[in-house]
């Protein structure tokens, strides 16, 4: 028996027993390494990676150069850990998609937050609706440079079309921590709402997330006058 098996015997026992919310984030990160690094002590890598990075989140945020530069942590740990992200969005798409109604305000955007959360970068984000405002796909199309995220009205089209889209929400977040809209958004909204409008589906809302706070262009009375004027 290797130095470390009895703590890694412990502690799987500790997880079967309690399951891993019982865990720290530091242990989480260990636990995870355990199938990734043998013959190591993972405590300290775990340690390691949250004081380099700053919590839990950030170092799943970190890109895999990052996290292969932390001593004792292998390429493949780090393409897992980068890759985590991704599956618990995965997941949560995977258990929404039930053909939810995302018709109510209060709705749509919990789901839209679910959708987004934890993105550490700029991205826009759209939901496919039915005719009976069941969410028919939901898709993150882009992801900002760090100054603004390039949208493309093709891709959008695209997307609407391949969904067979009645009607879109779209989402799209403020790292900086301010939801309120800026001049670029009112006009990003006007042009993807009237770029809809032409293919006859209907764009519902635009919602701005910051970490704590929302914007609802719908709530705020702002999607009626964005159809072109007669």
């Amino acid at each position: 028996m290797g130095i470390h098996d009895g703590h890694r015997d412990r502690m799987r026992d500790k997880i079967a027993s309690d399951g891993i919310k019982s865990l720290k984030d530091h242990e989480i990160l260990e636990y995870v390494l355990f199938h990734f690094v043998p013959r190591r002590n993972t405590n300290e890598i775990a340690h390691a990676l949250i004081d380099k990075f700053g919590s839990f989140s950030d170092v799943l945020n970190a890109d895999v150069e990052q996290l292969s530069s932390v001593p004792g942590m292998t390429r493949n740990a780090a393409l897992f850990l980068n890759g985590l992200p991704d599956i618990f969005r995965r997941y949560a798409s995977d258990v929404e998609k039930k053909r939810i109604k995302l018709g109510g305000r209060g709705t749509a955007q919990a789901y839209m937050r679910k959708m987004m959360f934890g993105c550490p970068v700029e991205q826009l984000c759209i939901a496919a609706l039915d005719a009976q405002d069941r969410l028919v796909r939901f898709e993150c199309l882009f992801t900002g440079d760090g100054e603004s995220v390039p949208v493309s009205m093709r891709k959008i089209v695209e997307f609407v079309m391949r969904t067979k889209a009645v009607s879109v929400l779209i989402a799209h977040n403020h790292p900086s921590g301010n939801c309120e809209p800026s001049q670029r958004d009112f006009e990003l909204t006007r042009e993807i709402y009237r770029t809809l409008g032409s293919i006859n589906v209907r764009l519902q809302d635009h919602i701005i997330f910051s970490e704590d706070d929302a914007f609802s262009f719908e709530d705020n009375g702002l999607m009626d006058a964005l159809a072109p004027r007669e």
